[in-house]
């Protein structure tokens, strides 16, 4: 993202700003910016042809710059403590099955441990720094740390073969309990029942 030089001194993004009632990169440089973040760790490329200022031409450009943010967001490292502040940057296509191509992010930056992104880059913001203290209560707050990291727990009367299951496959298994077909095309499948559990003989729920 390239700034105008009035840049510095945008405000602090609200909650209102974000639902609407404010204006977004109202600084940005557009015929100069290759890709954007928005949200918690969303990177847009300013394709040519998909975004109203587009400069970066779909094909090998799209995929060479692609490759260069992950490559580079994932070498980076935080000076003053050694650690590196982005573990992963996932492609869309890594993320999902299926996707509308002008509404899902092109990448998505997944945190460290004692990292996130900030309250202001979640809101649209511009921040002045790489990278500020985080003097919040932090509790619970999984925004945009790598899902490796971030292990759920799932509690059960039933015994199922849950080996390689992971949140999307919730849905499926859940449907296949009430007997209930799940809708083709989507993402995750049907976690088996193991021998001896109530439903294991295809009973009801």
């Amino acid at each position: 993202m390239t700034l105008r030089p009035e840049a510095e001194g945008d405000g602090l993004k609200t909650l209102e700003d974000l639902f609407g009632q404010g204006q977004f990169w109202p600084n940005v440089d557009w015929d100069n910016t290759r890709a954007y973040s928005l949200g918690l760790g969303a990177i847009y490329i300013n394709v040519a042809g998909r975004e109203r200022y587009g400069v970066v031409a779909p094909g090998a450009d799209y995929d060479a710059l692609t490759a260069e943010l992950q490559t580079k967001l994932e070498a980076f490292v935080d000076s003053t403590t050694g650690e590196h502040p982005v573990r992963r940057v996932y492609r869309r296509d890594e993320m999902y099955r299926s996707f509308d191509p002008d509404l899902i992010p092109d990448l998505r930056a997944a945190n460290n441990l004692g990292y996130r992104v900030s309250w202001q880059t979640a809101l649209g913001g511009i921040p002045s720094r790489f990278f500020d203290d985080n003097a919040r209560k932090w509790s619970g707050d999984h925004c945009s740390l790598d899902p490796e990291l971030v292990k759920g727990i799932f509690l059960s009367n039933r015994r199922f073969d849950a080996a390689g299951a992971n949140i999307t496959d919730l849905f499926p298994t859940i449907l296949s309990l009430l007997n209930q077909p799940a809708p083709p095309g989507i993402d995750g499948r049907q976690i088996r029942l193991l021998e001896g559990s109530a439903d294991a003989a295809g009973g009801g729920p």
